[in-house]
């Protein structure tokens, strides 16, 4: 979506095999790097630069997750998810900003429809993506004299291949929430990236946009 729409992207992921599968782009790079060590992501955003100039956008989408009630949360289980999902973002935002100061840029990072509202059995994961977006509103605070927007999409669940093997009760449940009666697909989430990142958004800074298909309504 975004080599469509004219961006020369720097793809950074863990999974080399995921790396393998992107289309040969001129205007894509990939970088394999564990966005929780601080070292990995200096090498990445450095690799970037490299090869594509200052950064215009970040896009931060890493994450994971493990369900289970709270007294099954173990300190490795509770590590592991906030440096997944909430050290990853604030790695590369510190990693990033240096290098748009002054010339401007957008920031999207990616929450989660349960650190809007919580999630039961699910308290490291909400907690780590309601860590999210307060670090999004500060950011935008502190960033908006660059002029560089910070904003976050928190959708609510996202058909991908992992969600499809998670437990058919478990998804029965998270349905039954929506009002548009279906879960949302990786292009829902898209278009609001997208849409973040383009002249459209610009007047945007600190914002939740949420496409979640009526599950909360603020």
């Amino acid at each position: 979506e975004l080599l469509a729409g004219g961006f020369a992207v720097t793809a950074i992921d863990l999974s080399t095999d995921a790396l393998d599968r992107l289309p040969h782009h001129a205007r894509l790079l990939p970088v394999a790097a564990d966005v929780t060590d601080s070292g990995e992501v200096a090498h990445a955003v450095a690799a970037g630069i490299e090869h594509h100039g200052a950064p215009y956008g970040l896009l931060n989408i890493a994450g994971n997750n493990r369900l289970g009630p709270l007294e099954d949360i173990t300190d490795q289980d509770w590590h592991f998810l906030i440096d997944a999902n909430l050290t990853s973002t604030f790695l590369m935002c510190r990693e990033v900003m240096p290098h748009m100061c002054g010339a401007g840029g957008r920031v999207v990072n990616t929450a989660s429809i349960f650190g809007v509202r919580g999630q039961a059995n699910d308290a490291a994961y909400a907690a780590a993506k309601a860590g999210v977006v307060g670090l999004t509103r500060a950011l935008a605070t502190e960033w908006a004299p660059h002029q560089v927007t910070v904003n976050c999409v928190a959708p609510v669940v996202v058909l991908t291949d992992r969600v499809r093997r998670m437990p058919k009760e478990h998804l029965d449940l998270q349905l039954e929430r929506i009002p548009l009666g279906r879960f949302s697909t990786p292009r829902d989430v898209t278009r609001t990236y997208l849409f973040l990142l383009g002249d459209d958004g610009s007047y945007y800074t600190g914002q939740t946009l949420s496409p979640n298909g009526g599950d909360v309504m603020p």
